[in-house]
């Protein structure tokens, strides 16, 4: 799997996604204006950012980006987030581990399972 895969995946969904740089030489997959489909952040809407992976075998980051932030940050476990280290304050750091088998499917299904976790509370 490749950056581009998964990128060619979340298009296939009918999302928009475009790649952005941070400035730093690492790029991101954004995906513009997603509506959170379940948990308690139902009917949010943000985009959301994952780092393009250049590795091979691809390396999915621990990190789920969002803009706007959705819930409080620097909180406690487990639902700990912070502003961006890299894309800037206005975006809100998820470290979220990553340990499935490393397909577009899988990866996404791992963006929506963090994202609809039903104790989430958004801001």
């Amino acid at each position: 799997m490749t950056a581009d895969d998964l990128h060619g995946y979340l298009v296939s969904l009918g999302l928009t996604v475009e790649t952005i740089d941070d400035g730093q030489g690492t790029q991101f997959a954004v995906v513009r204006d997603f509506e959170i489909p379940a948990g308690g952040l139902r009917g949010k809407r943000c985009d959301i950012a994952l780092a393009r992976s250049t590795a091979n075998p691809y390396v999915m980051a621990s990190a789920i980006q969002t803009r706007p932030p959705l819930v409080v940050m620097n909180t406690a476990e487990p639902l700990a987030t912070q502003p961006s280290p890299t894309l800037g304050a206005e975006w809100q750091y998820w470290s979220r581990r990553y340990d499935h088998e490393v397909k577009p499917q899988r990866i996404w299904a791992h963006v929506l399972t963090v994202l609809g976790d039903e104790t989430l509370v958004p801001v």
